[in-house]
């Protein structure tokens, strides 16, 4: 079955040039590369692969296999199929393939066929509000700056890297950077061009995260350049994984994460995120959660509902962030579910553009989308553990309390804040609007909270939760009816309708925008998965898949 398959996916002579399809490999035992390709190559004589580990050890229970010459656009059911094969070839416990995420999702369910198109999709009205600050009003940045401005906290910025830039000055940690694209320890963005790339992106993050300067209640900016971020004595480090946060692969995220905590940060942004659910990307961020950083991640754009590495705020493994517009009210193209923890300005938000080497390095534009809140919350995050003495003392006292510092972040951003009225209520914005001010303010728990991820040791050899598991979340946060028609007889399809329930969610945002539901046609499940939907009508009628 597994030959008959790859056949089928290599049949296509059309792989000039193509990136190779990954496919994560779990395995309860550590395995080395070289033994998984001699794996491979019984399974599959003279198939193209190349094996690496996901944390980039001699060793490691998670490792990626790069086939060569496969298309991944338009059939992606088949190499879920494909991984399903391997797995029982292998006998691993999971394989999980590393599809190409978007932030964006109208990029990954090509609902547009032009650049024009594609921007509508994902973007809102375009204002230039005044004056530059103004999202440090509405958090009350100000005011928490009398207690802390960041200072030793260090922030790494895992995303397309850093460049020169006004904004930038005096905030990047220049030692310790990773590239983990191109290689190397030289983490400024190449600035990869195109329609599926978004250049400069890891720019605008590093500095709404620290941008020096100060803004005064009112939301005017003053000294150093024109915006200011919500850490600005913090340190940010940028660790250049993805090339575009438009277009991107997983496989990189665990060794930035990895990497991340080697250098000693504090708190991970990761203002990216996407459909596929990647097993070793929780095992980073439990590693994380277990050395005391705080990760924030954005809850995505355009995909209606909370994207990966966001939706593992629901195991108690990240902050999540939704978008708000400067009313208040929720930002039209921003992922909401349960799972979000917190809600900040995402739309008109100001911060350095640099798109291309030769621009200008003092220039800014008004952004939007999660990335911008993610980027606040995670400078607030900074201002909270330097408040608190730093992430060892914080570490010491969340092992007193029988907490996490992950947790105890939650419990402070979410502390004494009420829902804006505009919300009518909703409970997929998280707790509330972010308050810079009341979050350093707040108790620190003496006491577990409810909200700590579950200790790798208790999940088995593999450190992580069955995808099973993850999907039974995922439905019960977005589709309960659904949780119905799930048992263990669809544990291996799992990753497949994870990948699916969020491109059926990505394609109604879609026709919401075009007002042309022919324009947006349905995904196709693989066969065996549509065969285990035969008498499953809920999950098929979340899926919207073709017939």
């Amino acid at each position: 079955m597994l030959q008959d398959i790859y056949q089928a996916l290599t049949a296509d002579e059309t792989m000039s040039g193509a990136e190779p399809i990954i496919i994560e490999l779990v395995f309860e035992d550590p395995q080395t590369p070289d033994t998984v390709a001699a794996g491979i190559a019984a399974a599959l004589p003279n198939a193209p692969v190349t094996v690496t580990s996901a944390f980039e050890t001699p060793t490691d229970q998670f490792l990626f296999a790069a086939f060569e010459g496969i298309r991944e656009r338009g059939q992606e059911a088949q190499i879920f199929a494909m991984a399903r094969a391997l797995r029982t070839a292998l006998d691993a416990v999971e394989a999980n393939p590393v599809l190409t995420d978007s932030t964006y999702g109208a990029a990954a369910v090509d609902a547009a066929t032009d650049r024009e198109s594609f921007k509508g999709l994902c973007t809102t009205e375009k204002t230039n509000l005044q004056p530059f600050g103004w999202p440090h009003k509405m958090i009350r940045t100000p005011q928490a700056w009398r207690k802390s401005r960041g200072e030793g906290a260090r922030v790494a910025v895992i995303d397309t890297g850093h460049s020169t830039h006004q904004e930038l000055n005096g905030a990047i940690v220049q030692t310790g950077q990773r590239n983990l694209v191109e290689g190397g320890t030289d983490a400024h963005d190449r600035f990869n061009d195109g329609m599926m790339m978004n250049p400069g992106h890891g720019t605008l993050v590093c500095s709404v995260v620290g941008s020096r300067g100060d803004v005064d209640t009112r939301g005017n900016v003053a000294n150093n350049g024109a915006v200011v971020g919500s850490a600005p004595a913090a340190e940010v480090l940028p660790i250049r994984a993805i090339k575009s946060v438009v277009n991107f692969r997983q496989s990189t995220i665990p060794a930035a994460i990895a990497h991340a905590i080697n250098q000693g940060a504090d708190v991970i942004a990761m203002a990216l995120g996407g459909p596929t659910r990647v097993a070793s990307t929780e095992r980073a961020l439990r590693q994380a959660v277990e050395h005391g950083l705080v990760i924030v991640c954005a809850a995505g754009n355009c995909w209606p509902k909370v994207v990966f590495p966001a939706a593992y705020a629901a195991e108690g493994l990240c902050t999540a962030v939704a978008a708000l517009t400067q009313s208040k009210h929720p930002w039209a193209k921003s992922g909401q579910g349960p799972q979000v923890t917190i809600a900040a300005p995402g739309e008109n938000v100001w911060g350095a553009s640099k798109n291309k080497a030769s621009d200008p390095d003092n220039g800014v534009r008004a952004s939007q989308g999660t990335t911008l809140a993610t980027s606040l919350t995670a400078g607030v995050a900074a201002l909270w553990v330097a408040h608190h003495g730093g992430r060892a003392a914080l570490q010491a006292k969340a092992r007193a309390a029988g907490t996490t510092v992950q947790a105890m972040f939650v419990a402070s951003v979410t502390h004494d804040i009420t829902k804006p009225g505009v919300w009518r209520g909703s409970k997929t914005l998280g707790a509330g609007m972010i308050d810079a001010e009341k979050t350093l303010a707040a108790p620190l728990p003496g006491q577990a909270t409810g909200t700590e991820a579950v200790a790798a040791k208790n999940l088995g050899k593999t450190g992580v939760s069955p995808t099973l598991n993850t999907l039974i979340t995922h439905l019960a946060n977005h589709d309960p009816d659904a949780l119905d028609d799930v048992g263990p007889e669809i544990a291996d399809f799992a990753a497949e309708i994870l990948w699916l329930s969020h491109r059926a969610g990505a394609k109604a945002r879609a026709v919401e925008t075009l007002g042309d539901e022919a324009a947006v046609g349905p995904d196709h499940a693989s066969a065996d998965l549509a065969a285990a939907l035969s008498d499953k009508p809920h999950l098929q009628a979340v899926l919207r898949i073709a017939g």
